[in-house]
């Protein structure tokens, strides 16, 4: 993984620093509803297939426990009368010596087998719809994801030089993902792959990428960090002229921290990051992620969010571990208008 690692950055950065070609929107803002309504500090808890995106990591904790009981052979034991009685506990001594044995039932937890659903869709400020469905499943101490997402631009009015209207457009971005993530222990990796289309006015943008995950879990379960890269990826423009131009898309790097209280207060979570654009540090900078979930009881639970400078709010309802169901709402970047997210999660 390290060596992976090393060489993806190295050819990276070996990019020529061309212009972004794309705007790969729906790439930057991420899909879900509970990322939005945590403010987009979703990858240190991400543990359904959306995170093909958010962190491959967390692909890992796509499986379900299994508690199987044992039965094993331990030396016997017994308890020493009062005082000192030098012969029992010579006799004691000998018996478990001996290998005397006596049997006793406990209980292994291991990991089992599961699949899970996940499907999105977004309503953006300006008529913009953004939409993304995934599916993962348990792979040996790991688990693989794959997706398929994108935006649609519709209603877009064009004209020609004299002023008249000559229709309206509709403008589509598409991505595709496949991921795995391992886990052992308190860590877990994962890695991404995808690739992007941009039906542009005149043309289009084609592009391929990979996204790189950590999770850790510090203090289980008091607090867990984690830390991603998305869109190490190049894109081509072509026009209908069938000019081409190479380019890359902007790069994220984000960090998140989970707090969990303790009890009796562990139905309240606080999630602290931020998300830096690499290849636009003086523009984009570096923006906060931080977002506040309270549960109410075991089926539901409250969101509040601030990704930068957009505030978010949430409700969510878990049945079980079976179905799972989000709503958020936030403000786009301008606080003009009101951006709705929802999200469902199946798992069997």
């Amino acid at each position: 993984m390290k060596s992976l690692l090393v060489l993806i950055l190295a050819a990276f950065f070996a990019l020529p620093a061309f212009a972004v070609t794309s705007s790969a929107e729906f790439l930057q803002n991420g899909f879900g509803a509970k990322s939005a309504g945590l403010g987009n500090g979703y990858g240190v808890v991400v543990s359904d297939p959306s995170a093909v995106y958010w962190n491959p990591a967390g692909l890992a904790q796509i499986y379900t426990e299994k508690r199987t009981t044992q039965t094993v052979e331990a030396p016997k034991g017994a308890d020493k009368p009062a005082g000192d009685d030098e012969e029992f506990n010579k006799l004691l001594d000998d018996q478990n010596a001996a290998g005397s044995k006596e049997s006793k039932t406990v209980e292994i937890t291991e990991r089992g087998m599961q699949t899970q659903l996940n499907a999105s869709a977004s309503y953006l400020s300006n008529g913009r719809l953004m939409y993304f469905g995934a599916a993962g499943m348990t792979i040996g101490n790991g688990g693989i994801g794959v997706g398929y997402g994108g935006s649609r631009i519709g209603s877009i009015s064009t004209y020609d030089a004299s002023g008249t209207a000559t229709g309206s457009n509709s403008y589509l971005s598409h991505v595709a993902y496949v991921g795995y993530g391992w886990g052992a222990g308190p860590l877990r990796l994962g890695i991404s792959g995808f690739g992007v289309r941009e039906d542009l006015a005149g043309g289009a943008v084609n592009g391929a990428g990979v996204n790189l995950g950590a999770q850790l879990a510090v203090l289980p379960p008091l607090l867990s960090v984690a830390a991603d890269i998305k869109n190490l990826a190049a894109i081509q423009s072509r026009t209908g002229a069938g000019f081409k131009e190479m380019g890359k898309l902007d790069t994220l790097f984000s960090f998140s921290m989970q707090i969990q209280a303790p009890p009796p207060n562990s139905n309240f979570k606080l999630i602290i990051g931020f998300t830096a654009n690499l290849d636009k540090p003086a523009g984009d900078g570096v923006k906060l992620n931080m977002g506040m979930a309270y549960g109410f009881n075991k089926y539901m639970y409250a969101m509040l969010g601030l990704n930068g400078s957009k505030p978010a709010i949430g409700l969510g309802v878990n049945i079980g571990k079976t179905f799972q169901m989000a709503v958020s709402a936030n403000r786009d970047f301008l606080g003009r208008e009101f951006q709705y997210f929802g999200e469902l999660n199946f798992a069997f």
